[in-house]
This record gives structure tokens, C-alpha cells and sequence, in this order.
């Protein structure tokens, strides 16, 4: 009975304690401080907060770690400063306990907390970023924190760790270098994940060979053959590799899971760096069809026109003006067009007038490429300066009586060009 007494006297003051403390007021409080930028004031009642209500919303932990980054940053000695960072990382213990949907990466935090606060722990920063990529590496936002974790992985792998070999550097190369794509094609402004790809590459250069890679990723293929993800990382990893068998055998793989434009474009690489020219052409027609973005169509169009394209001077038309219809402002397309015509220029026109029309509709061209694109103007004016000579002058258009008149150029160009009027 007694016992039965002491558990509803527990259960009755633990309620009215409860009752007390006004969790949503006491966060509204501390919350109007942060925004009135009175972040020394906000920490007691924030600090009330987290001890009594640790369960009531996770915007808690992520205030409480901009408040105390606050206090570190205006910490007096090292001693208090170190303290304070010891509370952030016990703070993302609690975040992760209480709200762990949301902290899945709680350990990547804890580890760039004492990175950035140039804490001098090495090897507790290198595991728990590890630990942290290895549970969690999918959630993880932060170009900075990617790149570390690789650069202390690198670091470890020159230092002669015995637990780290060429073959688990080339795995976690592919694991950053998939986070780090899949984060630059969602958030393309965001220009940290591609100086991040970029610093990475140069990192594992000297390893990162061709031969390796292609080994590490036949491998491994077998594994890996039904994850989309990771085949698409080897295709980007090898790149620069397109003439390795392993390069065609795992596009075919990826594009037979699902086809996408991105993997329609894979297997046009593979196809063209095999020579196989007209399977090439077809591979990157099916990406420019399977592509919903305008943008990235037209350069799937350009890339057609101005490469496997660029012998059928009336096919690269065809594409280069598909291009400009999906985007209006590819000023290097119409600089091709008009290196088209001028090179098809004796082709084309049957007489000496014609011909030169035919140039003039070039430097016309070329203007266009500076309209749309300003940047292209250095290079549109130069290029026009080396084909004034070979165009019309106004005394010839003058004396053919073609002032304010047009005339009508068949041909693949099959353009109409009007002359001004004096």
C-alpha cells in the first residue's frame, strides 16, 4: 500500500512539475532573444528548455548548438572554450537519442564540430566521421564535411595504415564522389560540391588510374550490378576511361536496370569511344528523347551537331537550331552554325555573290552569339574580323542594286538573307 502511495506521489509531482514548466512559452521566449540577436541572454532559458522539455521539439538541438557555437566563439580560454565544445557534442548525443530520425548524422556533427573548432583529437575526429559515413553517409548535406572525411581517409592510406588499402580508398572514393553528384544535380547553385568533386580528384590522382580503376571496378561489378547508384558512380569515376572495356559493360548494365537520359548518354560514350560510330548516334538521340530538362537537351543536340554530327552540314543545322529553339541563349551554337557556313560557302553558292553572302550571313551569325551570350563578343568580333575580307562589301551590294532586298540561299543553309538598304 505504501508502495502504491509513493509511486502516485512520484507520478503526482512529476505531472505538476510538468505543469509548471511551460515548454512552448519557454521555447517562444528564448526564440524571440535569438532573433532580437540577444544570444548571451537566450542561453539560461534555452539551457531550462533542454533539461526539462529534451523531448518537445527538435528545433532545441539545433538552436542549442547556435547558441553554444556562439558562447565558443566568445569563449575567454581554451579551457572554457574546449568545455563548451564537450556540451555541443553530448548536446548531439541527446539530439540523436531524442529525435533520431532527424540526427541520423549526429556523429558527421560531432566530428565537424571539433574539426571547425580546431580541436587537436585527429583520431577522434577521424572516427567518428567514419563511424558517421558508414551509418549515415545518405543524409549528410555538407560539402566540407565530405571532403575532410576523404581527406583524413587519404592522409591515414599515405601514413601506411595498415587497415586502409588501395582498394578501400577506391570505395570510398566512389561512396563521396556518389554523394556529391547526387548533391550538386539537386542543388546546382550550390557551388561547394563541385570545387569538393573537383579537390577530391586531384586527391586521389595518382591512384585513381585508369588501369585501377578499371580493376577495382570489374571487381566489384558483380556485387554491385543491380545498384544503379553505384554503377553510376564508376561510369563518372571512369570518365575519363571510356575506351576500357569495363566502361561498356557497365553502361550496358545500368541502362538495362532503367533507362534514363544519363544512362543513354553513358552508353553513347561507350559506343564512341568502341568507334561505333552510328550506335553512338543512336544512344545520344535516346538521351536527348528520354532528357525532360530543355537546357541539358540542348546540349545533348549540341554535342550531336558539333561532333559525330559535324560531317552532314545539313543534319548539324537540323540540331544546332533544335538547340537554340530549347535554348535561346547557347550563343556557342551559333557560332558553329556560322563556322558551317562559312566553311560550305563555296559549296553552296553559285555565284561569286552568293558565296560571299553566304560569309556575310556568317558574320551575321556570329552577332547573334554575342546577343545572347555577351561573354562570346571578344570571340565573335575576332572571328568576324578574319572574315570581313572574304564578305560582301556595301559597294558590291550597291552595285548588284541589292540595298534593302533579299536573296534566297537554297543549299542545306536554306536561309534568306536581307541585305540593309544603304
Amino acid at each position: 500500500m505504501k508502495a502504491i502511495i509513493f509511486t502516485l506521489g512520484i507520478l503526482f509531482f512529476t505531472n505538476s512539475n510538468a505543469q509548471k514548466f511551460d515548454c512552448t512559452s519557454k521555447i517562444k521566449s528564448y526564440q524571440e532573444l535569438l532573433t532580437a540577436k540577444k544570444i548571451t541572454e537566450s542561453f539560461a532559458i534555452w539551457d531550462e528548455v533542454r533539461k526539462n522539455c529534451p523531448k518537445e521539439d527538435g528545433v532545441i538541438y539545433t538552436d542549442g548548438v547556435h547558441i553554444l557555437q556562439f558562447k565558443i566563439d566568445n569563449a575567454s580560454t581554451s579551457e572554457e572554450k574546449e568545455k563548451l565544445i564537450r556540451d555541443v557534442l553530448k548536446l548531439y548525443d541527446q539530439y540523436n537519442k531524442n529525435f533520431p530520425l532527424l540526427a541520423s548524422d549526429f556523429e558527421v556533427n560531432k566530428g565537424m564540430t571539433l574539426f571547425d573548432n580546431k580541436i587537436d583529437v585527429k583520431e577522434e575526429i577521424f572516427t567518428l566521421l567514419d563511424n558517421g559515413f558508414t551509418n549515415a553517409s545518405s543524409t549528410v548535406t555538407s560539402a566540407v564535411a565530405i571532403y575532410t572525411y576523404f581527406n583524413l581517409y587519404i592522409e591515414k592510406f599515405k601514413a601506411g595504415d595498415k587497415k586502409i588499402t588501395s582498394n578501400t580508398v577506391l570505395d570510398k572514393y566512389t561512396l563521396v564522389n556518389s554523394l556529391l553528384v547526387k548533391l550538386q544535380t539537386s542543388y546546382p547553385e550550390n557551388k561547394e560540391y563541385t570545387t569538393a568533386l573537383r579537390a577530391i580528384d586531384r586527391q586521389i590522382k595518382e591512384l585513381a588510374t585508369c588501369e585501377n580503376l578499371s580493376e577495382f571496378y570489374s571487381k566489384n561489378l558483380e556485387a554491385n550490378k543491380e545498384n544503379s547508384d553505384w554503377l553510376t558512380t564508376a561510369l563518372l569515376s571512369l570518365a575519363q576511361c571510356g575506351s576500357k572495356p569495363v566502361f561498356l559493360t557497365i553502361a550496358e548494365k545500368l541502362h538495362s536496370i532503367k533507362p534514363t537520359a544519363q544512362s543513354a548518354t553513358f552508353m553513347a560514350i561507350a559506343n564512341l569511344n568502341q568507334k561505333n560510330f552510328p550506335e553512338a548516334i543512336a544512344f545520344y538521340n535516346t538521351s536527348a528523347d528520354l532528357q525532360s530538362n530543355p537546357m541539358e537537351k540542348a546540349k545533348i543536340y549540341y554535342t550531336l551537331a558539333t561532333g559525330l554530327l559535324s560531317g552532314n552540314p545539313a543534319k548539324s543545322k537540323e540540331l544546332l537550331e533544335k538547340a537554340l529553339t530549347l535554348d535561346p541563349k547557347m550563343g556557342k551554337a551559333y557560332l558553329f552554325l556560322a563556322q558551317l557556313y562559312t566553311n560550305n560557302a563555296k559549296d553552296c553558292g553559285k555565284t561569286d555573290f552568293e558565296k560571299k553572302a553566304i560569309v556575310y550571313l556568317a558574320i551575321e551569325t556570329n552577332k547573334k552569339a554575342a546577343v545572347v551570350e555577351p561573354r562570346l563578343k571578344p570571340t565573335a568580333d575576332k572571328i568576324n574580323e578574319g572574315l570581313t575580307s572574304k564578305s560582301l562589301y556595301s559597294a558590291e551590294i550597291s552595285k548588284q542594286k541589292m540595298n534593302g532586298k533579299s536573296i534566297k540561299i537554297s543549299c542545306w543553309i536554306n536561309e534568306t538573307i536581307t541585305f540593309p538598304s544603304k
